[in-house]
């Protein structure tokens, strides 16, 4: 709520996600916006219908009073009786189809085809991470696959690199944004071109560039360590996944050669020089990315680039026509 000029009062209203939400609703009894499918109010633990939003007072009962919808289901993995509109089987893992791919019907149970347009559900089964230790503000996983610990808000493990949810845990398919059991958004876009790229990954899928698996920065070839946050990096052979140490300039198990190529015309340079010996072409000297001589920032990576005169070395603004130094005038 503010005031303009004129003494006007302005009241400024933020669209409710409620409203723009049909899973979406607000509890009966504490006006909290809580998810429809849940039946059970996060913030003072009111139960209701997860198929029509309304009250149960009575915990014995097996149908909603207002909509007759069953309040469980017989889990079609292990028998086990699930609640109506939860998101996997506490018992087996398997995750329940809640809308329909094929028509967006609303889907609470487990049926084999969608009840409105007869599309097939395919059910699958995930595992979990478990919980190791937790602190305030710090969670750590172990690893269901190689029984390592890490923190959960990496993303993935880095052992072995498994992803899973930092939210829910559930383990997470490499091109998997978003997780199809509590939706969390698991991605962070990527450095050099912008695409969603998962947590927890080493590439980006749609680009290839190398990516710090913990913060998700770009790294380098040969980089050893993350360049933002440190972490440790294992260097391995693209070819046979070979592990290599940094000064190798050929695989010892394959025999693949090693170097950095210009990623203007692919000819062999060295990026902490500035410029490719071959094309010319402005190189990042942290990541080797192609950079345009204006940028006062790498796009891949975020260095920031200093620009100097070629002929007394002075550095000086991407805006300069002539050096302040020397007086030598620069080219368009």
């Amino acid at each position: 709520m503010t005031d303009d000029e004129d003494g006007i009062e302005l009241i400024l209203t933020l669209p409710d996600p409620v409203e723009e939400h049909p899973d979406t609703i607000r509890c009966p009894a504490c006006g909290t916006g809580v998810s429809l499918n849940d039946g059970i109010c996060s913030a003072c633990g009111h139960v209701y219908c997860p198929g029509c939003g309304h009250s149960l007072d009575d915990e014995e009962d097996e149908v909603c009073p207002a909509c007759g919808l069953p309040l469980s289901f017989a889990c079609p993995g292990c028998d086990f009786a699930v609640a109506a509109g939860a998101r996997i089987c506490p018992e087996c893992g398997v995750l329940f189809v809640r809308r329909c791919p094929a028509c967006d019907a609303r889907i609470l149970d487990a049926p084999e085809t969608c009840p409105e347009c007869g599309e097939h559900l395919e059910l699958e089964r995930r595992t979990s991470a478990t919980i190791h230790s937790s602190l305030p503000g710090l969670v750590l996983l172990r690893c269901p696959i190689c029984t390592a610990k890490y923190p959960a808000d990496v993303g993935a493990c880095l052992e072995c690199g498994q992803r899973a949810c930092p939210q829910c845990y559930i383990l997470l398919e490499d091109d998997e944004v978003e997780c199809p059991h509590c939706g969390f958004h698991a991605a962070r876009p990527c450095p050099a071109c912008g695409a969603d790229t998962g947590l927890g990954l080493s590439e980006c899928p749609t680009c290839e560039q190398s990516l710090c698996p913990v913060c998700g920065a770009a790294v380098r070839e040969n980089d050893t360590s993350c360049p933002v946050c440190g972490t440790e990096l294992a260097l391995f052979c693209s070819q046979c996944g070979a592990e290599l140490t940094p000064e190798v300039e050929r695989c010892p198990e394959c025999g693949a050669e090693f170097g950095w190529h210009c990623p203007a015309c692919d000819a062999e340079a060295d990026p902490t020089e500035g410029v490719c010996p071959a094309c010319g072409q402005a190189l990042c000297p942290a990541c080797g990315a192609a950079v345009d001589k204006e940028d006062m920032a790498c796009l891949a990576c975020g260095v920031e680039l200093v620009l100097y005169c070629s002929s007394c070395g002075a550095e000086v603004s991407a805006a300069a026509e002539v050096c302040p130094q020397c007086g030598e005038p620069f080219e368009e």
